[in-house]
């Protein structure tokens, strides 16, 4: 905001709150100089509806700052939906590869200070996906959905899972050395680590239960 943005935005003020501005003419003077100082970012549209939404839920009256604050909320709103990118054919002179250079970096604060100021909308990723989908041929680009069973099934079909190794088969067994349940691995008897294998009595344990199992068969 200006001086002369400023002045006017006081004057509606004291329409409907006579608190806020001064009276004495030199406290006006600095009164000015200070709300200028203070909105110098703050366009004048959204300070009027600044101070409306203020009275809205405030009876105090309304100070720069309350201003102010809105509107760096909006800022940071604005820029947060903002991908701070730019369409290389809106900018046919700036190499988008060239980071580094001049034009680069002035295109893209100048992008900002729109977004930011309110002279540009916020281009986000939804707003630039037909675009890519326009350069890439389609004309169009799918649509985001949650996964199904077709979704699923289909990619069971293109990458099927690896079977885990399900470990030695006398594992079926309790292991009388280390203590281990069945289809639980075996693990050392002094520090408790998890073996790959198994102890040789595990091992005589299953052969002695598939015996078992082999003589008391009916067939």
């Amino acid at each position: 905001m200006t001086l002369d943005e400023t002045i006017d935005l006081l004057s509606q003020i004291a329409l409907v709150d006579d608190r806020v501005v001064k009276v004495d003419e030199a406290e006006q003077r600095a009164q000015v100089t200070m709300w200028a100082a203070v909105l110098r970012d703050v366009p004048l549209q959204y300070a009027g509806q600044a101070v409306g939404e203020h009275y809205a839920a405030s009876a105090y009256p309304v100070m720069p700052k309350d201003i102010a604050e809105r509107w760096r909320g909006v800022v940071r709103d604005r820029l947060g939906r903002s991908i701070g990118t730019f369409e290389p054919g809106d900018h046919p002179h700036v190499d988008p590869d060239d980071e580094y250079g001049n034009a680069y970096v002035a295109a893209l604060r100048n992008q900002r200070r729109s977004v930011a100021g309110g002279e540009a909308e916020p281009i986000g990723l939804r707003e630039l996906l037909p675009a890519v989908g326009n350069q890439l041929g389609g004309g169009r680009i799918a649509e985001l959905v949650p996964a199904n069973d077709e979704f699923r099934a289909t990619k069971e079909a293109r990458y099927p899972q690896r079977e885990q190794p399900k470990g030695p088969v006398e594992r079926a067994v309790h292991c009388p050395a280390c203590g281990a349940s069945p289809d639980r691995p075996c693990r050392t008897t002094h520090r408790g680590r998890q073996m790959t294998g198994i102890h040789p009595s595990r091992r005589d344990a299953y052969e002695a239960a598939q015996a078992t199992d082999s003589k008391g068969d009916p067939s």
